[in-house]
């Protein structure tokens, strides 16, 4: 007679052991519950700004491509020491007196769909871009900006002191991108109360939400110059509120 017995050549499973998939899920499930610790110790960090949030001003109604906006302005600084003080203000709350740091503040807030424009005061020295992609100017209205009154659309990536890179929190507006390269202090007598490039360009804010910007320039230590104040929230790094 035939045997005609179902066979298989797979090894029977030992119940003793979990299956491989069980063990890969726990590993992704404990792998992502550490990802949302870290961003939410990231996120509720100390760092208070001498200044606070700094509420964009409004200055009436502006028309970008046919439509009427809300207009607001904005204006910040970017400096060579963090310890320093700039009319009797903390440029940084303890600050490390060997990184930059934006000031007076890291957070700002506009209003949804409106059109911004922003003056940066850039008082420190820089270099060359680990990626010359960020020397060109992206997202702003006409996709320029001026420098010292010059309008360009991209700078010198040798010549970088820092950038002013906008893009949505998670859930909020993915489309939204700003990058806008600040053109470096020549010389070697950079202060925080020294001379300075005037960057003013304008965009239009999108969607109510939380938008994280970041400089791209590695203005600071370790590996790729992306440690020490570029590691640091409130040196480098914030928040606008588009409400």
């Amino acid at each position: 007679m035939v045997d005609v017995t179902a066979r298989t050549d797979e090894p029977e499973l030992d119940p003793g052991s979990p299956p491989k998939l069980v063990g890969f899920i726990i590993t992704a499930v404990v792998a992502v519950a550490v990802a949302v610790v870290l961003a939410v110790l990231f996120w509720l960090q100390g760092y208070s700004s001498p200044s606070g949030t700094e509420v964009a001003r409004s200055v009436g109604t502006a028309t970008v491509n046919g439509v009427t906006l809300p207009h607001v302005t904005l204006s910040f600084q970017t400096y060579p020491d963090a310890s320093g003080s700039v009319n009797g203000v903390a440029i940084h709350p303890g600050g490390n007196p060997s990184w930059p740091a934006y000031g007076m503040t890291n957070e700002f807030q506009v209003p949804a769909h409106a059109l911004v424009t922003v003056t940066v005061k850039q008082y420190d020295s820089g270099g060359t871009l680990n990626n010359p992609w960020f020397a060109t100017v992206r997202g702003t209205v006409g996709g320029v900006a001026t420098v010292n009154g010059k309008s360009v659309q991209s700078i010198d990536p040798n010549d970088v002191a820092h950038t002013f890179t906008v893009r949505g929190t998670p859930g909020t507006d993915p489309g939204f991108f700003l990058n806008v390269p600040l053109l470096a202090v020549g010389g070697n007598n950079q202060s925080d109360n020294g001379p300075y490039n005037t960057i003013v360009f304008s965009f239009v804010s999108g969607s109510k939400g939380i938008y994280a910007w970041n400089c791209e320039y590695p203005c600071g230590t370790m590996v790729a110059g992306f440690g020490g104040t570029m590691g640091a929230y409130g040196y480098m790094s914030g928040f606008i509120h588009v409400v």
